[in-house]
């Protein structure tokens, strides 16, 4: 099977090597680029948790002002990423 990824090289790498180990031959066509957007400060106080839906949300915060005992919910396999923001309560999967 020929496969084409179309997103930055280095949200899938990991997905290259694995699909060429399985036999597949891969192209890599970055067409979007993902970059961080300027956000109005978020109390985040005042919210019992946060709903990631992709690693790069959880790239781009700014953990700086962040409670790390906030609870931190992640739609797929980000916890690596999350354990890297230094979350002590997390929920993923």
């Amino acid at each position: 099977m020929h496969i084409l990824l179309t997103r930055p090289l280095e949200d899938c790498s990991e997905m290259i090597l694995k699909f060429q180990s399985l036999g597949h031959q891969v192209s890599h066509l970055p067409l979007i680029r993902i970059e961080k957007v300027n956000y109005e400060e978020i109390n985040f106080s005042e919210y019992g948790g946060i709903v990631f839906t992709s690693a790069n949300a959880v790239k781009f915060l700014n953990t700086v002002k962040l409670d790390k005992n906030i609870k931190c919910f992640c739609v797929g396999k980000l916890q690596k990423k999350s354990k890297k923001c230094w979350f002590s309560k997390y929920n993923c999967g």
